[in-house]
This record gives structure tokens, sequence and C-alpha cells, in this order.
């Protein structure tokens, strides 16, 4: 009885365990944005990318937060600007750029991007590894902010 309690024991601690590394991986993955706004301006341009059969951006968490930011600070003002990029973007890049704007929607926000060459180049810039994307609201309208690196 001992023996079968010590491997019951054994067992649920292994399976809490494994629970633990899943709910940590789960938490990893999930956490690099905090809004689902954020989760969705990020997903159209890795389709986007994903399309056009460039690599997809890896998410930056410092780069999620410098995005975040901007986007309430934006948001905070009423109006859409750029940041200063080498602001709170870390050290670990050689090239950088920002697409910024406000709209209805995040989906609005992306197709308004798409049909401007400057913020799309900055989507398909093949250089670039990893982004960050923010997403604030204020009186209906969305701002959203994506910061892309190399």
């Amino acid at each position: 009885m001992v023996i079968g309690t010590m491997r019951h024991r054994t067992g649920v601690a292994r399976s809490a365990a494994i629970l633990l590394l899943l709910a940590g991986a789960t938490f990893l993955v999930t956490s690099c944005l905090s809004n689902s706004m954020a989760v969705e301006s990020a997903a159209l341009v890795n389709n986007e990318r994903g399309s056009a059969g460039l690599g997809l951006l890896a998410q930056d968490q410092t780069l999620n937060a410098k995005a975040e930011a901007w986007a309430a600070q934006m948001a905070a003002a009423g109006r859409a600007s750029h940041s200063d990029l080498s602001q709170d973007s870390g050290s670990n890049w050689t090239r950088i750029a920002e697409n910024v704007g406000r709209a209805g929607s995040v989906s609005e926000m992306h197709r308004l991007f798409m049909n401007s060459a400057e913020h799309r180049t900055a989507i398909l810039n093949s250089g670039f590894t990893r982004f960050g994307t923010g997403v604030a609201v204020a009186n209906g309208q969305y701002f959203v902010v994506q910061v892309f690196v190399k």
C-alpha cells in the first residue's frame, strides 16, 4: 500500500509538473501581447507576409511594450503620430521602421496600411525579422502601432 501510494503521489506530482509546463508554455505564447486587438494586428501582418511568400515575423516583447505604450499615448492625444523610434526599442537591431494610424477597427487600419506604399513596404520588407504591435481605443477610434526591426 505504501508503494502504491508513493507511485500514486509520484504520478500525481508528474502530472502536475506536466500541467504546469503546458500552462507556462501557453503563457509564454500569449503573454507577448497584452490585448486581443494587438494580437489581431500581428496576425494580419504575418498573414500578409505568408501570402507574399515571406518569412513570418517573430514577436518581440520589448517592441510590443513600445508599440502598446505609443498606441495608448496616441489614443490619449486623439491623434496619430510617429514616436521617437529609438526610444524604448532596445538595442538589438540594425534597422527599424514604424507604422502608425487610426481607423474604425484594426482590420480597417490594416487595409489602409496595405493601400499605402510606405506602410505596405514596412509590412512586406523581407529584411525585417521581428516586430511589435500595440492597439488602443479612444472615442471609437483604434490607434494602431507596428514597430519592425532587423
